[in-house]
């Protein structure tokens, strides 16, 4: 089991230094945006909180970076050049990822889901958001039950196939980057 999790974390590591590379050689001030490391404390109080464990390459991924710089004090509003993802979406730091997740959790709370499948699924228990646009109505999360990453979205199913991991998430946003990303004022855009 060791060599899987320190393959994985490689894996993530990796895949991380490359979308952080092209943002430094190319979009500095959305390299600027990303915040220094989580602390161990900070994953494992997240962990207690919500009563999940993340998945190594979660914890791998929070270790090397926090999330993006925040524009207001509550932690919702993506600081100018912070919300560099396809459509305008932002990375979670540990406090939004448990922000994120406590909301998804009461929505599904307020009105269960009639069918347990998770595709229709409002929320699940086991899901870890990581990456969300402005309202946090469309999202992506990891399933902390199989690692696997998936997407939410207000209004459609859940989406599973989006990637293997998230590393394979950060690979395929890196290529993205270097396919479709440009540079205005210092800043990725799509």
């Amino acid at each position: 089991m060791g060599g899987i999790r320190s393959r994985e974390a490689e894996d993530v590591r990796q895949a991380w230094g490359r979308v952080t590379r092209w943002l430094e050689r190319n979009a500095p001030k959305s390299a600027a945006a990303l915040c220094g490391p989580a602390t161990p404390k900070m994953i494992v109080d997240a962990e207690a909180r919500l009563g999940v464990s993340f998945p190594q390459e979660m914890w791998t991924w929070l270790l090397t970076n926090n999330g993006v710089r925040m524009a207001d004090d509550e932690g919702h509003y993506a600081a100018p050049g912070s919300s560099f993802l396809p459509s305008g979406w932002h990375l979670l730091s540990v406090a939004q990822i448990v922000k994120v997740c406590e909301w998804r959790r009461g929505l599904e709370a307020m009105e269960p889901s009639p069918d347990p499948d998770c595709e229709t699924l409002g929320w699940h228990p086991d899901w870890v958001p990581f990456a969300v646009e402005t309202d946090w109505l469309y999202g992506r999360f990891i399933d902390t039950g199989t690692g696997m990453p998936g997407r939410w979205s207000d209004g459609d199913l859940n989406r599973f196939e989006t990637h293997d991991s998230l590393a394979d998430y950060f690979h395929s946003l890196a290529d993205e980057m270097r396919t479709y990303g440009k540079a205005e004022d210092g800043r990725l855009v799509w």
